[in-house]
């Protein structure tokens, strides 16, 4: 399916833009994508340069368009969007940021499309952004795992040691990059698995790589303070549980370990979520 961008104004004329991309769904465990690209909008000034048919991207059975009721009076339904910005930071660079829920349809399509965008904007770098559930422990620093087709970058961001097959979704588009001549690069944050919602850590841990490669920052904000709290609020939930504190030992002793260790056979995400979610919601507020 060819997909075109509906323009919401006149595209600039950039200077070697970087192109992001970040989408929610199964890479973005956490949030950490998403909040990111979020917080980059906020910080830098931005513009919207177009959006994507949503019609022909998602299925509104899984991904429903939301309402307001005002006491009987209805409001304007907000449709899914996957949204192309224009960002530019204080230094003066030159970001295309493409962003919005993971699409259910036309992949390829996409892919084509950010593809001609890429080559018309004369962008020679691309960083796909998200986040992966792991057997880590909350208790240790956010690892960012990486891909790229620049092995000397690899290097640099130390290469995964594992050889996998996953279901495709955002990283179609950094092969659809590639395949452009584009620099690529994928930044996946590491999160514990049995940890539900936001994960700020993860969040703040993406920032700091792509200040030390791009240095595109942002402002913390209340990401620190909300990690903190997040943090307080784990080690609270496994202190009132042994079993759930020898879970989180394992992991801590195999994140110590050797990387080029197997990842270790424990509880499911689920099993781990669903007691940390009982002991936070049985005990009282401090």
């Amino acid at each position: 399916m060819d997909l075109s961008l509906i323009w919401d104004r006149e595209p600039p004329t950039l200077d070697a833009p970087v192109i992001l991309a970040s989408f929610d769904g199964w890479t973005d465990a956490g949030s950490a994508g998403s909040t990111f690209a979020a917080a980059l909008r906020q910080q830098f000034d931005t513009t919207r340069l177009g959006h994507v048919d949503p019609d022909l991207v998602f299925d509104y059975r899984d991904r429903r368009p939301t309402l307001e009721i005002d006491r009987g009076v209805l409001g304007e339904p907000e449709w899914p969007e996957i949204t192309l910005d224009h960002l530019r930071t204080p230094a003066g660079r030159d970001l295309l940021l493409l962003h919005g829920g993971e699409p259910d349809f036309a992949w390829r399509g996409l892919t084509a499309l950010l593809a001609r965008i890429a080559s018309e904007a004369g962008a020679a770098q691309y960083v796909g952004l998200g986040s992966v559930p792991g057997p880590v422990p909350h208790t240790r620093p956010v690892r960012v795992i990486a891909t790229s087709n620049d092995e000397e970058l690899l290097e640099r961001l130390g290469r995964p040691h594992e050889r996998v097959v996953v279901p495709a979704s955002q990283v179609v588009l950094e092969t659809a990059m590639r395949d452009a001549g584009l620099t690529t690069l994928g930044l996946w944050a590491r999160v514990p698995h049995y940890v539900g919602g936001e994960y700020p850590a993860a969040t703040l841990a993406l920032g700091e790589r792509l200040q030390d490669l791009f240095d595109i920052t942002i402002e913390p904000t209340t990401l620190e303070l909300e990690m903190q709290q997040q943090r307080s609020r784990l080690d609270a939930a496994a202190e009132d549980s042994p079993e759930i504190t020898e879970h989180i030992q394992n992991l801590e002793q195999w994140y110590d370990a050797d990387d080029q260790a197997p990842d270790p056979v424990i509880p499911t995400g689920d099993q781990l979520a669903a007691d940390f979610e009982r002991f936070l919601r049985d005990r009282p507020e401090s």
